[in-house]
């Protein structure tokens, strides 16, 4: 018990741990099905932090982490927003959903608290977390598979995008991205830290999770994170090998060749995957032959959006109007299949531009770009990762839009940061 203790970074002080169990309960519930648990989780973290922070130097730290102020900023644009807002029902749910935007900074940022261990231990209880979920769905598809309940065209269909991630009731997009996450979580903490000697047994548990975590991101098919996935490995073997004193180009760009082929043949197998992927590259098609809700479809809900942002670029239509406001573009265009879906842009940033004009998108490039800087001079390779990770899902995704995307984003953005800020100012063995 002692061991487990040390590796989720507990300590001897009872109220240091009682903060570090309220934010291990926010990452064990992130994933799960029904939202409001991790709602309570997060109530229980304020609670606690309430309890247990020392906040005579709150004021100093607000002051000098801009950090924070591009999340609060958000969140009371947001509140500006409903100023000129039509559907108030819709904006105050979209503003309880961002509550963590001003509840997040002042628990992780706005303090000393969140330290090395903290850090590493709840990067290693969220791949953990993530492990457990991802062998519960499979499991389930089995089960599915041997039942056959429901009967589908295909017996791999049960392994494969939304049959695969509707055994936990969770978008395969949000899966995916803690999956991907949860691979480069497993290689910081295995392969990428210093003064970390591996053992044989250790260095296979890592190799094992790793490509389970890659499997779990080709079998949940959600394309723009299975690019990320593979673009970022390759980015990281590149600047891996530039940094040796004796650098070997050829062995690097064959093993990123070997991965690509093997991620090829691999959604070659599962009929599903193989006709999301077919569909994304046939540029024969419009969008009203795609089946997958493709290239095409995707691209035509952005020039939707743009003409709607042309009409208010400054102000945006609101917090709470930009769907009744984007059906009305649909509705003008003849664009049926996304009017009668209700389709979001599926682009973050103009999801924010189109719903809080100019500064609303000032503020989220804000976070996005101080956050990039401090993972620079961080230099935590996995704080670079999550940063591009999320600013690259963005560009296919409204990952804000939804409970899972909003936390996931707030929470681990901030806790790099306040590790990275607090470090900075008194270091620690790492």
């Amino acid at each position: 018990m002692k061991r487990i203790a040390l590796i989720l970074g507990y300590s001897n002080d009872f109220k240091d741990n009682l903060f570090l169990l309220a934010l291990q309960l926010v990452v064990i519930t992130l994933p799960a099905y029904y939202g409001f648990i991790n709602s309570w989780a997060i109530i229980i973290l304020f609670l606690t932090w309430l309890f247990t922070n020392n906040f005579s130097k709150f004021g100093f730290y607000f002051k000098t982490r801009p950090l924070g102020w591009f999340f609060i900023g958000y969140f009371v644009w947001m509140l500006v927003g409903l100023l000129y807002s039509d559907n108030i029902a819709t904006a105050n749910v979209d503003i309880i959903q961002k509550l963590t935007f001003i509840l997040f900074p002042s628990i992780l940022l706005f303090n000393d608290r969140i330290k090395s261990r903290h850090l590493r231990g709840l990067i290693r209880l969220f791949y953990w977390t993530v492990f457990v979920l991802s062998i519960f769905m499979l499991t389930k598809a089995w089960i599915n598979y041997y039942t056959q309940i429901p009967l589908l065209t295909s017996d791999l269909d049960y392994f494969t995008y939304e049959r695969l991630a509707d055994n936990v009731g969770i978008q395969p997009i949000y899966l995916s991205m803690y999956m991907v996450f949860a691979f480069f979580g497993v290689l910081w903490d295995f392969f990428l830290q210093p003064k970390i000697g591996l053992t044989k047994a250790g260095n296979m548990m890592a190799t094992i999770w790793l490509f389970h975590f890659y499997m779990m991101v080709v079998l949940l098919s959600s394309r723009m994170e299975l690019m990320i996935l593979i673009f970022l490995i390759s980015v990281l073997t590149f600047w891996l090998e530039y940094k040796k004193e004796t650098r070997k180009w050829f062995p690097a760009i064959f093993k990123i060749l070997i991965l690509g082929s093997v991620t090829i043949i691999l959604l070659g197998i599962f009929p599903v995957n193989k006709a999301r992927y077919q569909e994304m590259v046939d540029f024969k098609k419009d969008y009203t032959q795609n089946k997958w809700g493709g290239r095409d479809i995707r691209i035509q809900k952005w020039f939707n959006t743009l003409e709607l942002i042309a009409e208010q670029p400054f102000l945006g239509t609101g917090t709470g109007d930009l769907q009744d406001e984007l059906q009305k573009v649909y509705k003008r265009n003849n664009f049926d299949v996304a009017y009668n879906y209700k389709f979001n842009p599926h682009n973050q940033y103009l999801q924010t531009w189109a719903t809080f004009g100019l500064i609303g998108l000032f503020f989220l490039f804000g976070i996005l770009a101080v956050s990039f800087k401090d993972s620079i001079s961080s230099g935590n390779l996995l704080y670079v990762l999550l940063v591009l990770i999320l600013t690259l899902s963005m560009i296919t995704e409204s990952i804000l839009e939804r409970h899972k995307g909003v936390v996931f984003f707030s929470f681990f953005l901030l806790l790099f940061g306040g590790y990275y800020l607090n470090n900075k100012e008194q270091p620690e063995d790492s």
